[in-house]
């Protein structure tokens, strides 16, 4: 372990504590005790609609000047998502050292925490003591990277496409300050009505958005559940799924990238309709998904209650899917035909992650549906994490 001298430890102590006595690696670090964390109104207002991480400049530049209170280093407003950007490279170990601003890195390291700051910003070799310094904390190095994407990497959930079983698009829109502020089906927006999840025209709802990744099923780069939307004062509930496309990797980058099987788990929700037009809700919170390595297919197991356990078999940039049918626990309204125990289903999916370039996913979500000759008709959207 890199050991420093005292006076140097005794100047980082003074300065981490140069604010109410609260270090300074707590400004907005998680696990500090006595540390007040870092909040921004905007990303509270928007976990009400969905918990996809939702990060425009402004959120950047109010997180880092949070995390800057004690540095007294050279810094400027104006340098605030550079510092960002670098900071999350320090931390995932892509920064080019050699042509980073001096004002910026040291910032940088400082945002990152304090004692890498104290450690490395006078430096001789700033990139050799950053790796030691990394080797050391491995843990404190991963931890700042986890929060570093979510509060202070700018990702704008405008980009983010949504699409659902009745084959429409959903995006989504902000305002300055970050919030969530509209939803675009098609073409056709929907104003958001104060801070709900519900959206509609002239504060008369005709949408509400209900995500079901929530809990310990929260998503970060994707999402998925069921949206109801109101045409002619009928209601219908529509499953829906997507994320960011730039965090959204293909298939066949997955099985290059992964060593052996993924295994994933989660929910799916969504409707069975029958010919008669009447609706059944189905849910699953047990859900389980594996991408093979070898084949490259992705399969997906989810038991409904109420209804069939199903199983659905994705081959390797397919856009339909095998899936089976056994263990009907429903009513006669909603059975399929009895000479039916397999289909084909159109699906539509996606795995997601932090890193893309990685290959590496930690999320995935889409939208199943299928119909049978009889008029029973299943529309489904799950995700699940690892």
């Amino acid at each position: 372990m890199r050991k420093f001298p005292y006076f140097l430890v005794c100047m980082g102590f003074i300065a981490a504590c140069s604010d109410g006595g609260t270090p300074s690696g707590g400004y907005g670090r998680p696990g500090i005790p006595g540390a007040r964390p870092y909040e921004n109104a905007a990303k509270t207002n928007n976990k009400v609609v969905t918990n996809m991480i939702v990060t425009n400049d402004a959120q950047v530049a109010d997180n880092i000047s949070f995390q800057l209170r004690g540095y007294t280093g050279t810094v400027n407003s104006d340098q605030y998502l550079d510092i960002a950007n670098l900071a999350i490279q320090i931390a995932d170990g892509t920064a080019d050292f050699d042509s980073a601003n001096a004002d910026v890195l040291n910032a940088a390291l400082y945002v990152i925490t304090p004692e890498l700051f104290n450690a490395c910003g006078t430096a001789g070799n700033v990139a050799t003591c950053v790796s030691d310094w990394r080797a050391d904390n491995a843990t404190i190095m991963n931890n700042r990277l986890k929060y570093l994407r979510e509060w202070a990497e700018k990702i704008d959930i405008s980009n983010a496409e949504f699409y659902s079983t009745a084959n429409t698009n959903l995006k989504f829109t902000v305002d300055d300050a970050g919030n969530i502020n509209a939803i675009t089906v098609d073409d056709t927006t929907y104003n958001r009505i104060g801070n709900t999840n519900t959206f509609g025209v002239d504060n008369v709802t005709a949408l509400v958005y209900d995500s079901a990744a929530t809990g310990d099923l929260k998503l970060s780069y994707s999402d998925f559940g069921v949206y109801k939307i109101k045409n002619d004062n009928t209601w219908k509930s529509i499953p829906f799924a997507g994320g960011y496309e730039s965090r959204r990797i293909a298939d066949a980058t997955v099985q290059t990238s992964v060593d052996n099987n993924l295994e994933f788990s989660g929910a799916a929700v969504g409707t069975v309709t029958n010919a008669d037009n009447k609706n059944l809700d189905i849910r699953d919170d047990r859900v389980a998904l594996t991408f093979d390595k070898t084949s490259g297919t992705s399969t997906l197991t989810a038991d409904f209650a109420n209804w069939y356990d199903i199983a659905v078999t994705k081959q390797m940039g397919a856009a339909t899917a095998s899936i089976d049918f056994s263990n009907y626990s429903g009513t006669d309204d909603f059975r399929l035909p009895d000479d039916v125990v397999s289909g084909t289903a159109n699906i539509n999916m996606g795995y997601y992650g932090a890193n893309p370039s990685s290959g590496i996913p930690t999320e995935a979500t889409g939208t199943i549906d299928y119909e049978a000759d009889n008029g029973i008709q299943m529309d489904v959207a799950f995700g699940v994490k690892r």
